[in-house]
């Protein structure tokens, strides 16, 4: 006779034989999301000759799909090309979709040594501390301690701008390094040779390359990083050191002088984001060497999302600016009514809606971030009967949800007096972009979104707007020179001089942009 124990085992054993055979037979009977062919054994190894966002996008409209799927020698990557999908996903499923991945990021987390950075970090307690650790500083009582660095910053940029337009694009990046170094560190930087925006540059670059997937090997085959450097082949390990030296400076040396001024006079060390983080480890009750760890990953790591993205983010609305002066106008006519000659300043945000339209619609027509940084899912998943196994690397493209048609009525038209109306809700993309076909633009004016093509007809026919790429993480740095070349070409020094009151404009932009990061 069976005794209870042996019943319980029994049960457990049919319950575990019933779930591999769902699994298996799940495996068998759904498919990956659609993707283009790849090669045999070892996928898709080759990155994309376009833009990857702009590919992820065209491929997702080839296959009705608003999932696209990619097999990088068995490593799966899944790009989510619509917000409803991203909803479903990462917020809704969030439980086992906010780890980070190890496979993809052998070149940039291990090899180039950014592994510290917390937006890198795996699901567990050290991204927990820098998470809370990061939220403490950005709260909306913390972050007004802060305010009076900020309009300093800016108005050195201002003068910078009125003195010599012509390098505007050199007083763009010493205001996005400066704001940065500035909040984070209480350092101000030099206008010339500064060594940490020398490194930040050097670290951009290193994410704008090995964040493309398929641009390493080491990447797809991860016991290639055991390969030494003078072996042939192996320049990626060349190409590692180099980037290892700047991404472990821009770590240290920023943090280690707060740190020396700590220790010489607390109350004269300017108020900051590393200093509040030192004082807080002080109270807590965690090994010093382990918070101090995640202090460093907490600055660095704002220091690496916000210098690019700050001065991408203003060059889209100066090129904005320039393309469209009656928005110019407007918004200037906005900043006088409400300012009376004065620049404006943080009470004055709520009273500039216009202004504040132009800033999202910036962010919307331009974004930033093309592809956010990439997620993992812990677990096998199935969504609109397709099958998503465990461990895949799962990212958003932000690009192609904001040049959404049906969300966005020609979405490449810059209108910033309707984006607060056109802010997107999962709802509204509940018929994906990837099911509607493009239609050529209105000829209502307006500037072409710079990120390539949008429109691709059936026989992959593209035409495009501007000559300009919108930026991922990886291509902050390559997005912004293209930015600026296009602005050179459209006359934004000239413009900037002949025209002062772009000033302000930029003024209010830069203090805005920060208001939100902060």
């Amino acid at each position: 006779m069976l005794s209870a124990l042996d019943v319980v085992l029994a049960c457990l054993a049919l319950t575990l034989v019933y779930t591999l055979y769902m699994r298996l037979t799940q495996r068998q009977q759904l498919p990956f999301p659609p993707g283009p062919p790849g090669y045999p054994f070892v996928g898709h190894l080759k990155a994309p000759d376009e833009p990857s966002w702009v590919a992820y996008r065209d491929w997702g409209l080839r296959y009705d799909s608003d999932l696209v799927h990619l097999n990088m020698a068995g490593t799966h990557l899944i790009v989510l090309n619509s917000l409803q999908a991203c909803t479903d996903l990462l917020q809704k499923r969030s439980g086992f979709y906010s780890d980070r991945p190890t496979a993809g990021i052998t070149m940039l987390a291990e090899l180039c040594g950014l592994g510290w950075s917390f937006a890198l970090q795996r699901y567990g307690p050290e991204l927990r501390d820098s998470r809370k650790a990061a939220e403490s500083q950005f709260s909306v009582h913390t972050v007004q301690r802060y305010r009076p660095a900020l309009m300093l910053e800016v108005s050195r940029f201002l003068e910078r701008l009125r003195t010599s337009p012509e390098t505007w694009r050199k007083h763009l990046k010493l205001l996005a390094g400066g704001l940065i170094m500035s909040v984070g560190y209480g350092i101000d930087v030099l206008e010339e040779n500064d060594p940490y925006l020398t490194a930040g540059e050097h670290t951009s670059e290193c994410a704008r390359v090995a964040l493309v997937p398929g641009t390493y090997l080491v990447d797809i085959l991860p016991f290639l990083k055991y390969i030494p450097e003078w072996f042939p082949g192996a320049a990626f390990q060349r190409h590692a050191k180099v980037w290892r030296k700047s991404i472990t400076y821009i770590r240290n040396a920023p943090y280690d002088v707060v740190k020396e001024r700590m220790a010489e006079d607390r109350e004269a060390t300017p108020d900051c984001i590393a200093k509040a983080l030192m004082e807080n480890m002080e109270k807590s009750e965690k090994d010093n060497a382990y918070m101090e760890r995640v202090a460093r990953s907490v600055v660095g790591s704002m220091y690496l999302a916000g210098s690019e993205t700050t001065e991408a983010t203003i060059a889209s609305c100066v090129l904005a600016l320039v393309l469209h002066p009656e928005i110019q106008k407007r918004a200037q006519a906005s900043i006088d009514e409400i300012c009376q000659g004065r620049l404006p300043d943080f009470t004055d945000f709520d009273r500039l809606p216009y202004v504040d339209a132009l800033v999202r619609e910036a962010l919307r027509w331009s974004p930033a971030v093309a592809l956010n940084l990439p997620h993992m899912n812990t677990k096998d998943d199935v969504y609109k009967g397709y099958f998503i196994p465990a461990n895949s690397i799962v990212s958003a493209n932000i690009w192609a949800i904001l040049q959404d048609p049906t969300v966005y009525p020609d979405p490449t038209t810059f209108v910033p007096n309707a984006s607060s109306a056109r802010r997107p809700t999962a709802a509204s993309h509940s018929t994906p972009a990837c099911q509607t076909r493009r239609t050529s633009r209105s000829a209502s004016g307006g500037a072409s979104a710079p990120g390539g093509s949008w429109r691709t007809s059936r026989s992959g026919s593209r035409s495009r707007g501007c000559s300009l790429r919108s930026a991922s993480t990886a291509f902050r740095t390559e997005r912004a020179g293209r930015l600026c070349r296009r602005l050179s070409t459209c006359g934004a020094s000239q413009t900037i001089r002949s025209h002062s009151h772009v000033s302000s404009v930029l003024a209010h932009m830069s203090t805005r942009l920060w208001s939100r990061r902060l």
